[in-house]
């Protein structure tokens, strides 16, 4: 009887889970976006709009999450199929946010 193991390289788990690597052109846009002006001005407007502290990278949440309900509410014909995909798209935007410590 054979004894059958996997074995995982340190750098693709990440505490228990594993990390889901992302091509370089998306951190690179990542890194851009965090450095730019325009997020750190709107990051500015959301600390004092929420009145607490909120970082470009919550500020990258928000506005995914923003996107995601404009395009389920915008009145579009879309199909009901569509409009449920929308839903949910908005609902993973809700709980990044949450994870990403807004509430």
């Amino acid at each position: 009887m054979m004894k059958k193991e996997m074995i995982l390289p340190s750098s693709s788990v990440r505490s228990g889970q594993y990390a889901a690597s992302r091509p370089p052109v998306f951190a690179a846009l990542k890194g851009y976006c965090l450095r730019s002006k325009a997020v750190h001005s709107l990051s500015a407007f959301y600390s004092r709009l929420l009145e607490t502290r909120v970082t470009p990278l919550q500020t990258l949440h928000l506005l995914h999450a923003q996107l995601a309900f404009v395009l389920m509410v915008f009145p579009i014909p879309f199909s009901p199929f569509v409009r449920f995909l929308f839903l949910g798209w908005f609902a993973l935007t809700v709980a990044q946010c949450r994870r990403a410590g807004l509430k």
